[in-house]
């Protein structure tokens, strides 16, 4: 498989892994109804509160003979009847599920996962609530 090839399809099965994963999450899925209200770029009408991946960025970390990737994904959270402390605690569900998520890939291993942003501000609209959530996620090539 080409480098590009191995690149595309290692996003996509991360991606579709992670957010398997938290879809599955008992606390998220609380907050969010089951099935939970998390998209990948297909929120336009969606019911709020919600989480929307909004930004999925890699770069090459290799070392050595080892192929490695860092992963930077950015998640929104969007509230408007809870506001501020609606969109602070799914956030910090999120983290939570974030934190304790063990990735099974087939073509990767996951080798670390750190959280490195988290804020919540009033959207343009001064109705709603939008929170940021990123996460590095760091890769090797099995």
């Amino acid at each position: 498989m080409s480098a590009d090839g191995f690149l595309a399809n290692s996003e996509t099965e991360l991606l579709s892994t992670l957010l398997a994963a938290l879809r599955g999450d008992t606390e998220i899925v609380d907050l969010l109804g089951d099935p939970p209200r998390i998209f990948d770029g297909d929120a336009v009408s969606a019911i709020e509160p919600y989480i929307d991946v909004e930004r999925f960025e890699t770069t090459e970390s290799s070392v050595s003979s080892i192929r490695g990737f860092e992963h930077l994904i950015q998640f929104a959270v969007h509230s408007r009847h809870g506001g501020l402390v609606e969109a602070k605690t799914i956030l910090g569900a999120l983290r939570q599920a974030l934190e304790g998520l063990s990735l099974n890939l087939i073509t990767q291993r996951v080798t670390l996962i750190i959280p490195t942003y988290c804020d919540v501000m009033r959207s343009k609209s001064a109705q709603t609530f939008r929170g940021v959530f990123r996460v590095r996620i760091h890769t090797e090539e099995i």
